[in-house]
């Protein structure tokens, strides 16, 4: 009835694509940005993009067309949660603090950091195609936005506003360049990697709520 592949895995990234569609209301939607629940939409992004690859290595009967079209679906989802959405973010936090970002500048950062990012997918890409195990990862993996953009969130309330939000933006032009420089990160145990991950995030969402609603 519907082109394309539908499977436990493909459920997964489809979360995590709800997540993204969520946290970008968050921004654009509303009067005021919601930036903590953005932000924690993010981090839930990131978990399910972790998850969906372990789910689909736990079926069975997988054809090689299935894992290509995983592979391209994968891609296609970082590009909306892990690129696209950290920009949208970022216009969220210029405008809850009010402070405006210089055009030029920030239009340059931004569009490096998506060609950045989109270069990094395609070579990814091109790797996991090739169906080789893959033991280091060659430039940083586009998915850590999920993890670099939430830690950095959490200077808003340790600098003045000005400060966190120029710094913010400078950290899209560090990223960009981390993506597609040629250094290895060894590939961390799956396990080991999956609950120091979901811990962190559990953490920083603690903290992001108690900093934004209770204290």
């Amino acid at each position: 009835m519907f082109i394309g592949k539908y499977d436990r895995s493909v459920i997964v990234t489809f979360l995590g694509v709800l997540s993204t569609m969520i946290g970008i209301y968050f921004i654009l939607g509303v009067s005021e940005p919601m930036l903590t629940g953005a932000v924690i939409c993010l981090m839930i992004s990131g978990i399910c993009d972790m998850f969906d690859g372990k789910i689909a290595r736990m079926l069975k009967n997988r054809t090689d067309e299935d894992m290509e079209y995983g592979i391209q679906l994968d891609s296609l989802t970082d590009m909306i949660s892990f690129i696209a959405f950290p920009i949208v973010l970022l216009y969220g936090i210029s405008k809850y603090f009010e402070i405006a970002l210089n055009p030029i500048i920030t239009i340059i950062f931004v569009t490096l950091f998506t060609i950045g990012g989109i270069s990094r997918l395609a070579y990814f890409n091109l790797s996991a195609t090739k169906g080789e195990p893959v033991k280091y990862y060659t430039g940083l993996p586009v998915t850590t936005t999920a993890m670099i953009f939430p830690l950095m969130y959490l200077f808003r309330y340790l600098l003045p506003a000005t400060i966190f939000v120029n710094i913010y933006l400078l950290l899209f032009i560090i990223v960009a360049f981390l993506f597609i420089f040629n250094f290895k990160i060894r590939k961390p145990k799956k396990n080991w990697w999956y609950a120091t991950c979901c811990i962190a995030a559990f953490i920083t969402t603690v903290v992001l709520i108690y900093m934004r609603y209770i204290r």
